[in-house]
């Protein structure tokens, strides 16, 4: 069964019960790991084939506090090769802001600019996500099944 990792950064909540939604719905059909970003190394994304990021953004577009490591290390790390990794992206927002969904915005683009595979479009919530992930949730479990991922 291929496995899927998801991780969440979250300032307030929103995030993190999204990643555990995601990962109920894709649970039974693929192994799945639900974690906090904060406690997970970012080595790590050497191991996972498939990733999911949920994320909301904090203050002036920046990343929430427990996803602030993976961002800096995609960020800065110059010769990162992801090229084994597919991903896809969820952001949470609120169209009030200025940097609305920049966390996710700039993960999609640091993870792509490292030679990761995006699996589908990234998702840029507003207010009520809980409209908005169902379809994407979807199309990301038909593309996860249809997908050889090796």
């Amino acid at each position: 069964m291929m496995e899927v990792s998801i991780l969440w950064g979250s300032q307030t909540g929103n995030a993190q019960n999204l990643a555990h939604l995601i990962g109920d719905s894709l649970a039974g059909e693929f192994s799945v790991r639900v974690m906090d970003m904060g406690l997970v190394d970012p080595e790590e994304i050497f191991g996972m084939k498939a990733l999911v990021v949920v994320t909301s953004t904090y203050g002036d577009g920046e990343p929430p506090d427990n996803a602030s490591e993976w961002m800096s290390f995609l960020k800065f790390e110059e010769s990162l090769d992801l090229s084994r990794l597919h991903y896809a992206v969820i952001g949470l927002g609120d169209t009030y802001y200025p940097h609305f969904c920049q966390a996710g915005k700039d993960f999609d683009h640091y993870l792509s600019k490292h030679g990761a595979h995006s699996m589908l479009g990234r998702l840029d919530c507003d207010l009520y996500y809980e409209e908005q992930y169902p379809d994407w949730v979807k199309e990301l479990k038909s593309v996860l099944k249809n997908r050889v991922l090796d």
